[in-house]
């Protein structure tokens, strides 16, 4: 009789194990008390729950908490009140990605500059009363309005995972208004050693951002169609005055631009030639020491809406540019994952700090599913599923079919401090100072 070949499987390619992985790691430095409840949040928010339960936290963690004396009230008081800190989360959920699964960073340029992408989100409460904490007022797309909303600001690392373009988030802020959040956010990125090409979108692409850009932290953004800027001045012809400061005006966004481009070529699209144009040394005329160098690029499937870049990495070839401000999309991705799968957009907390907690732990376990998901076969999620993909809803759905074996897993070793009321107060009637006991 033929003997059947042993079949062997790596489980730490399984992406259960990868996730109570992950959540262990980002648990084990939080206090005992603190540590299990928000092992447990974050257990909901990977596994779906919280977004079937309508973002209300308390019916998403009943079923795991049901053994455990006031179980649901616990985890809201460790949300509210819990010390630990989201940026010490982020930076362990980066370690334990680059220490787990197949990173590879992203890098632009001659500089070998690391990628980072930076956007961000207008959260609307329907139902925003005197107690919405972090209110502030953003343009709603679905209302075509201002509202009362929680504005959040998203940095994101840009990196490779089995050759799927994924963004580890690093950062988020918030202000009461976009503009507030990213300035923000720009204070407090995470310090680093090497060279940085931060890409943004038009609407954070502003002069007084780029005028902030440094050499170390170049900016690369969107320009708006109607962007107006000036070239380099003429060399003077040996009469007296003053030395000139601006040249000519471009609108690069126009039909027919004013300056001729130092770079024109075509490249092979989807829809046919791709023109690209470039200009060097040009500037605003309020910071004309900030030089820029701009690129356009005309493409046949969008034929009225050229897209007009601008950076401050000179040393960026045009191809690069281009390829550059593609790298923005994984901050989106990664807002789209956590309005879909981790209830960011329903972010039910009163406080200041757990909504802060609420925002932040839906965008790091979104980005964590994306992550895993990218290093790990196609889920399909059921037999007719004849085409399965790596995505971050899959992953979350099939964590939830094993959802006792991913508890069990990330909450092992995490002690549950259980509190008990004292049945003999007379045990401290002898101390000195009764109201400190």
């Amino acid at each position: 009789m033929k003997k059947e070949p042993e079949i062997t499987r790596n489980l730490s390619a399984d992406p259960v194990y990868l996730a109570s992985a992950a959540v262990s790691s980002l648990i084990q430095r939080m206090p005992s008390g603190t540590a299990y409840f928000i092992g447990i949040v974050i257990i909901a928010m990977m596994s779906g729950r919280l977004m079937q339960s309508k973002g209300s936290l308390a019916r998403a963690v009943l079923p795991l908490v049901a053994e455990i004396k006031w179980g649901w009230h616990r985890v809201h008081r460790a949300m509210e009140r819990g010390k630990f800190s989201l940026d010490e989360c982020f930076e362990l959920m980066c370690e334990w990605s680059i220490a787990n699964l197949p990173v590879e960073p992203v890098t632009i340029g001659s500089e070998k500059r690391e990628v980072v992408s930076i956007d961000s989100s207008t959260i609307a409460r329907l139902r925003s009363g005197a107690r919405l904490a972090l209110a502030g007022k953003g343009y709603w797309q679905k209302a075509e309005r201002a509202v009362r909303a929680n504005i959040v600001a998203a940095a994101t690392s840009v990196v490779f995972i089995c050759g799927i373009r994924v963004g580890l988030v690093r950062r988020v802020r918030y202000g009461e208004s976009c503009e507030a959040a990213v300035e923000n956010l720009f204070n407090d990125l995470p310090k680093t050693d090497s060279k940085r090409l931060i890409v943004v979108d038009a609407g954070i692409a502003t002069k007084e951002r780029f005028a902030k850009a440094t050499e170390k932290d170049a900016l690369l953004g969107r320009l708006r169609i109607n962007a107006k800027l000036r070239c380099a001045p003429r060399p003077r012809n040996g009469n007296r005055g003053r030395f000139p400061v601006h040249g000519a005006i471009l609108h690069p966004g126009q039909d027919y631009p004013e300056v001729d481009p130092s770079e024109d070529f075509k490249v092979p699209g989807e829809n046919g030639e791709i023109r690209i144009r470039r200009w060097n040394n040009l500037h605003h005329q309020e910071y004309a020491k900030v030089i820029l160098d701009v690129a356009r690029v005309d493409d046949p499937t969008y034929p009225n809406k050229p897209l007009i870049i601008g950076t401050t990495a000179r040393e960026l070839k045009t191809e690069e540019m281009k390829v550059g401000y593609k790298h923005r999309w994984p901050v989106e991705t990664n807002f789209f994952v956590g309005q879909d799968t981790t209830a960011m957009e329903m972010p039910r907390a009163w406080t200041e700090q757990a909504l802060e907690r609420r925002i932040g732990l839906a965008l790091l376990t979104g980005s964590l599913l994306k992550a895993i998901s990218a290093a790990c076969p196609p889920i399909a999620i059921g037999p007719w599923d004849r085409k399965a993909q790596a995505s971050a809803g899959r992953l979350a759905n099939y964590l939830d079919i094993h959802l006792s074996i991913f508890k069990g897993l990330a909450l092992k070793g995490i002690s549950l401090k259980n509190y008990i009321k004292i049945q003999h107060p007379s045990l401290i009637n002898d101390l000195q100072n009764r109201n400190v006991a």
